[in-house]
């Protein structure tokens, strides 16, 4: 049976190629044109391989792998490039490029191991210090390193320069001491400048670990849902009002009473599950928004409870519980609720994914949000912490929504910020401005 059929599908395919007309004899034009067309498409190719270079992100931190390595190398003949070296390494830190980072400590060590005068250099240990602690350092750690009090940098950039002065007019004794001082500051500042250049590019960032795709997709699935929620809201209207009149039907119905009763317990809960249907449409058309509601519930309690409305589902089981605590939950925020609940909402997110693991195992334990009046701001705190009370340590938040809701902290005169510590778990702080001072 087997080789009838495919004698089958042989024939077939032969009497159709016999039922084809006779193909018309080739046109010299034609050809020469097909022969045209050739280069044509090789040089496209050729210019979209080119438009990959020069839009790739491997070309960016080559580059500076490469420039960590030249500056490592002369740093025997020259001292001072030890710190655009360092430079260069904390650059690739932030990058999270490994790969760079260990080809860059080989080179050194290798050069190490061959160049007997190199040894007496500090400046070339202290370089292969700070690749290898590049290497091991957890990534975890990079928000907590980039995000720093903003006079930070202002510090280490004036400190880096009073060094590198030094180096330059103080004699050799003092010379080493200060390139090695300012080695470490240079690393830090490389971190940080890397980090700003790659926001121009979003790229050369991880981004979370699917990269920006699954963010931009939840970015452009929020905007399309905010456009849907008013044809939603109408069936919703309809159902409610259908249910209503079918409720004053039932009951001018002259049927049995226990017929009666059970139409009545079901039109009621079709009416109870109609408006919470109405209530998550609430949250969603209001999310972000402060709205026209009246503005002693503008408050940071509302603020907080919209966003754990909001949020609830993504636990996606009832072992976790969370905790309200603070003496600011009372106080208002009407300038900036809308502000407060985004940022609640991004923190609470990432804490309630702390709880389901990655194939699906599910955990309990507490999320406990305290929100503290100061005396110059309101600082809410969200940490997560098992069954015995131990701060447990989740996932980290991805760069865009962390750079996203951080703006949006910004433009409110307010701060959001990720802390990632061994032994004290993931620590969520949002601060903002009082404005009733």
């Amino acid at each position: 049976m087997k080789e009838a059929s495919n004698t089958v599908v042989d024939l077939s395919a032969f009497s159709s190629r016999r039922a084809q007309p006779e193909s018309p004899p080739p046109d010299p034009e034609a050809n020469s044109a097909a022969k045209d067309r050739k280069p044509q498409a090789l040089s496209a190719a050729l210019s979209l391989r080119m438009r990959a270079w020069e839009d790739g992100t491997r070309l960016f931190p080559a580059v500076i792998a490469v420039a960590a390595i030249v500056f490592g190398v002369a740093v025997q003949k020259a001292p001072e490039a030890a710190m655009p070296a360092a430079a260069a390494i904390g650059a690739l830190f932030v990058l999270g490029k490994r790969a760079k980072l260990a080809l860059v400590a080989a080179v050194l060590g290798v050069d190490l191991l061959l160049n007997g005068s190199v040894r007496l250099s500090p400046e070339i240990w202290l370089l292969l210090a700070l690749a290898v602690a590049a290497i091991a350092a957890p990534r975890r750690i990079v928000p907590a390193l980039v995000h720093p009090p903003r006079w930070i940098w202002v510090l280490a950039l004036a400190l880096a320069i009073a060094c590198r002065a030094a180096a330059l007019l103080l004699p050799d004794a003092y010379k080493t001491i200060s390139i090695i001082i300012g080695m470490p500051l240079t690393a830090y500042l490389g971190c940080g400048l890397a980090r700003h250049l790659a926001m121009g590019d979003a790229r050369l960032l991880t981004w979370g670990e699917q990269g920006l795709v699954p963010v931009t997709r939840d970015l452009l699935l929020g905007r399309i849902t905010s456009g849907m929620l008013h044809d939603l809201a109408q069936p919703l209207n309809v159902i409610s009002m259908a249910n209503g009149n079918l409720g004053y039907i039932v009951e001018q119905l002259d049927i049995d009473p226990r017929n009666k009763a059970d139409l009545t317990d079901r039109i009621a809960r079709i009416a109870t599950h109609t408006e919470t249907a109405a209530y998550i449409l609430g949250l969603f058309r209001g999310f972000g928004r402060d709205g026209n509601r009246e503005l002693s519930t503008l408050n940071v309690r509302s603020a907080l409870e919209r966003a754990l409305a909001a949020t609830k589902s993504s636990v996606r089981h009832h072992g976790v519980t969370v905790e309200l605590a603070g003496d600011a939950l009372d106080h208002l925020v009407p300038a900036h609720h809308g502000a407060l609940e985004m940022m609640a909402v991004a923190a609470l997110l990432n804490s309630f994914a702390t709880f389901v693991g990655p194939d699906g195992e599910k955990s309990k334990g507490l999320v406990r949000v305290i929100a503290r009046l100061g005396p110059a701001s309101l600082t809410i705190s969200v940490q997560c912490f098992d069954e015995a009370g131990a701060p447990v340590a989740g996932p980290m938040l991805d760069h865009a929504t962390h750079w996203l809701v951080e703006h949006v902290a910004l433009a409110a005169a307010g701060d959001f910020r990720c802390y990632h510590r061994v032994g004290n778990g993931t620590r969520f702080v949002i601060r903002l401005g009082r404005d009733d001072i």
